[in-house]
């Protein structure tokens, strides 16, 4: 007797036949006066045309099957143009598969390679495409996503902001955590097979955005890109000039390491916001100095160090830079880090009394973005092998920021939304008859 193992791989390996003829049932019940239509308006010039004789046999791949229309061709000599009236009535894709099967392979491409992503696809879904095919897809999905596409809604942020601000006598904290991670690119374009030349490591630059609600972190948006970081301030301000964040309503918190784009570029958008030197980049530079001067993990070097980062949090950045210009240096490269640690603090004065900053709420520690540039950027993009065109890593990006802010599915809505208005806007809009019986 047949296990009900053996029973539901039987009829997972027909169902698309059977749903298929269901589907083709739904389409006949909804659309058969399209399917059997005679006349009908050229788009152009509005004369009145011909079915041709013969229907014109279609074969689509939906999640749910294999779909075969036969459907009227209409052809206006005057104009030149030929259109189906069914295809535009179902909004069919110019590939054979359709959106549904396209938006699976988008959400796996952006998951896993793409040979996996089509296997996947195949063994979970029964449906078979290459990884070349998946590959395309996922390029052609993502061309047209913006930033403000991938972003929750203006309502849904403010809602969330509302829901902590209602329990706590102070504006919620809202945290801006910029930083860059590396990708592995290649010339574009280089040839699929042969000499692809030399690749090049280019950041990845991008920013989280969240609020802290006691321990928690509430995410709002991540954002990442190979760009350039004027190129990443434009965006911010983007979010900003869309309202996204009420300024009035939040306590705007930057935080990021030392590099010097990310402070030159915040006071751009930002300019009165809190900003905030992480810690553990700051406690590198401090351990540095320390086994500089009194050799690498000693105990002196390690008291150091303690004493040090407990004055950080009693806000005494100016005795600690003070102290450290005292110091007699026992090398020339213990003086050559002191004087570098001197100079890194004295900049980043403001950006250092961890003690107040803590007792205000904010977070001193970047892992909230560190931990955004892995799952988004390093997990998909640094694969054994995998050298990147950086307008196909940048849609890559796109994708699992849109998972990464749970607007995945409204972004696939919009993109075939927006392909959809492309078509149109490459051909004249089609008027539909009514069924009206």
């Amino acid at each position: 007797m047949d296990s009900i193992t053996d029973i539901s791989k039987s009829l997972f390996s027909n169902r698309s036949d059977i749903m298929g003829q269901a589907a083709l049932a739904l389409i006949e019940k909804k659309y058969g006066h399209l399917l059997e239509q005679k006349h009908c308006q050229c788009p152009i010039c509005d004369k009145q045309i011909k079915a041709r004789p013969q229907k014109v046999k279609r074969k689509i791949e939906t999640l749910i099957g294999p779909v075969e229309l036969e459907r009227p061709y209409f052809y206006c000599v005057k104009c030149g143009f030929g259109f189906y009236p069914l295809d535009y009535a179902l909004g069919l894709s110019n590939r054979k598969t359709q959106s549904d099967i396209q938006e699976l392979e988008a959400w796996l491409g952006a998951e896993m390679p793409y040979e996996t992503a089509a296997e996947t696809l195949e063994r979970c879904a029964g449906v078979k495409v290459s990884n070349h095919h998946a590959h395309d897809v996922v390029n052609e999905v993502a061309e047209h996503i913006q930033l403000l596409d991938v972003c929750p809604d203006k309502s849904e942020i403010h809602a969330q902001i509302d829901a902590i601000a209602k329990n706590n006598f102070r504006r919620p904290v809202l945290m801006i955590g910029i930083d860059g991670a590396h990708a592995p690119t290649r010339p574009e374009p280089s040839p699929r097979k042969g000499k692809r030349g030399k690749g090049e490591w280019r950041e990845v630059k991008g920013f989280r955005i969240y609020l802290i609600d006691n321990q928690n972190i509430n995410h709002l948006i991540s954002w990442h890109q190979i760009k350039t970081d004027k190129e990443l301030t434009q965006d911010l301000l983007e979010i900003k000039q869309a309202g996204l964040i009420p300024e009035k309503k939040v306590r705007i918190c930057v935080i990021g390491d030392g590099a010097p784009w990310i402070w030159n570029r915040i006071k751009e958008v930002y300019p009165n916001s809190k900003k905030v030197l992480d810690y553990y980049h700051c406690s590198e530079y401090l351990h540095d100095v320390a086994n500089a001067q009194y050799g690498k993990n000693t105990q002196k070097a390690r008291e150091w160090v303690e004493a040090t980062l407990t004055r950080l949090f009693l806000n005494q950045a100016d005795r600690i830079i003070a102290g450290m210009k005292r110091m007699k240096p026992n090398s020339d490269s213990a003086m050559e880090q002191i004087n570098k640690t001197v100079k890194y603090l004295s900049d980043r004065k403001e950006m250092i009394n961890y003690g107040s900053l803590k007792r205000g709420g904010y977070h001193i520690g970047s892992g909230g973005i560190e931990s955004s540039n892995k799952f988004i950027s390093n997990v998909r993009l640094k694969r054994s092998g995998a050298w990147w065109y950086p307008t196909n890593a940048n849609n890559i990006l796109k994708l699992r920021c849109a998972k990464y802010n749970k607007t995945f599915d409204r972004v696939m809505e919009r993109s075939r939304k927006k392909l959809q208005q492309s078509k149109t806007e490459k051909r004249p809009q089609l008027r539909l008859i009514v069924d009206n019986s």
